[in-house]
């Protein structure tokens, strides 16, 4: 296949989801002015929480389109692995984004939970059933674009807790409009907040994983190093990392030992192959020592070695 067939569904995923990002991006920014104006009108705390998700929502669907765009640059001599990481980056700040908007309610809901001031039950549902609408549809916009990509899958749980956010607006305004009980908008904004932890836990984990270079979760480098050492013209594996350069691409660095008399270019090819019929690691550098190979005893830059 040529780099030009090749690069065709890349090229046609990347514009499906420029353009799914950049409709979520519109439709959530039209709605944040509404809800935040009418939980002003409605001195709503709920409501004026959601509204505050939903303006990181807008800002997080920002920063992903953006990202999005900028990770298809060309690598330079500066940027030998192209720009993947800022959609890495991107999701990171989303993810502790929400961290931050959770422990600003947190701290609202603890101050209006004993002095609970008196809302429009009515505006409240009206106003919290629009803000579903109009998350839902992000959501839906959105799910097919969120596997495989983390930046994309930021971007989506951003929409899908406001939507529980929307949801819990809903269901106080319903308390507050029969029961008058108006220490629920608080109790709510509450729920709110800890669900947007518990549910951005993850995302902000992998990134950092990522950032930190750490193993894909999805691989276990003793079965990597296993497979490799099964193959007859290996003798032995050291310096073996794996670490994820950006959303669905992974790289593999390994320093092989060659059994005697075995022919290096063969090897090479049939490790290589190894590597992505059996993990899907398509970019690896494998360096072949032979039996009487001696590695130096210290490199005089390290940093240990200089004065």
């Amino acid at each position: 296949m040529n780099d030009h067939a090749a690069g065709e569904p890349h090229a046609q995923r990347f514009q499906s989801s420029r353009n799914r990002l950049l409709l979520a991006f519109l439709s959530q920014t039209f709605f944040l002015v509404i809800e935040f104006v009418g939980g002003i009108l409605t001195n709503s705390l709920a409501l004026i929480a959601d509204a505050g998700h939903m303006f990181s929502d807008v800002a997080a669907l920002g920063l992903s389109l953006v990202a999005l765009v900028l990770a298809q640059k060309p690598q330079d001599s500066r940027k030998t692995y192209g720009y993947h990481r800022l959609e890495i980056l991107a999701a990171l700040v989303n993810g502790l984004a929400l961290w931050a908007m959770a422990g600003y309610i947190l701290y609202e809901a603890y101050g209006r939970l004993f002095k609970p001031p008196e809302i429009g039950g009515l505006p409240m549902i009206i106003i919290g059933v629009l803000g579903l609408m109009a998350n839902l549809f992000g959501v839906i916009i959105l799910h097919p674009a969120r596997e495989g990509n983390l930046n994309l899958k930021s971007a989506f749980l951003h929409l899908l807790y406001d939507a529980v956010g929307s949801v819990a607006a809903i269901m106080a305004g319903l308390v507050i409009y029969f029961k008058e009980w108006f220490w629920f908008d608080p109790a709510a904004g509450a729920i709110i907040a800890v669900l947007i932890i518990l549910g951005s836990w993850r995302l902000v984990k992998e990134a950092t994983d990522i950032l930190l270079e750490a193993t894909p979760a999805h691989l276990d480098l003793k079965e990597v190093s296993r497979a490799l050492e099964q193959h007859p013209g290996v003798r032995e594996i050291h310096d073996l990392h794996v670490w994820t350069i950006g959303s669905g691409l992974y790289s593999l660095s390994v320093h092989a030992v060659l059994q005697d008399a075995w022919d290096r270019d063969l090897l090479i090819r049939e490790l290589e192959d190894l590597l992505c019929q059996r993990f899907g690691l398509e970019h690896t550098t494998i360096q072949l020592e032979g039996p009487g190979y001696l590695r130096p005893p210290f490199c005089p830059w390290s940093p240990g070695q200089r004065d």
